[in-house]
């Protein structure tokens, strides 16, 4: 799958190559990344990058690049995930600065993200485990029409999460 690309209206996902660990290493340096387990250092996320890979290879699905068609700016990461750890497939997704903030890309791009898990990977369920603190995370979720899920299984390591329900795929179209 080292081809894919999702493009939308103003953005274009890819799988990560390595000249995208910059842009990362520099995201998971920063404050911003506490929602994803940072700050770290750079070799925590070379260690990171690594692993994303590998779960391409595991699971044929990963975290994507998401850089912005006008400029080929790297505005963040979104993907699925799943790991044993994990329940259900997740829909996951990172902006890289505050700057990326408040212009819909994230919600953009995970839509487009959603689409391909159910409509070409035929994934049947998926949600999104948010810490209720992340606002931006939230409304994202919120606006996609994901819904806390109260009796959904969590994520064991991290039982503080909220789980989002999204939408059935019948219900995505």
């Amino acid at each position: 799958m080292s081809s894919l690309t999702l493009t939308t209206d103003r953005l274009i996902l890819r799988k990560p190559e390595p000249h995208d660990f910059d842009a990362f290493a520099d995201f998971v340096a920063r404050d911003r990344s506490k929602w994803v387990g940072g700050p770290s250092t750079r070799e925590d996320a070379k260690e990171g990058f690594a692993e994303n890979l590998s779960h391409w290879d595991e699971h044929g699905f990963g975290y994507l690049h998401v850089e912005r068609r006008t400029d080929g700016a790297a505005l963040g990461r979104v993907g699925l995930r799943k790991s044993n750890h994990r329940p259900e497939p997740e829909v996951a997704y990172s902006l890289y600065a505050d700057e990326y903030e408040g212009h819909g890309y994230a919600t953009e791009a995970a839509i487009a993200v959603r689409h391909w898990g159910y409509q070409v990977l035929g994934l049947p369920t998926l949600v999104s485990y948010i810490d209720p603190a992340n606002v931006a995370s939230t409304a994202v979720a919120t606006r996609m029409n994901a819904r806390p899920d109260g009796i959904a299984p969590g994520w064991n390591a991290h039982p503080d999460l909220t789980v989002y329900r999204h939408p059935a795929p019948e219900d995505c179209l």
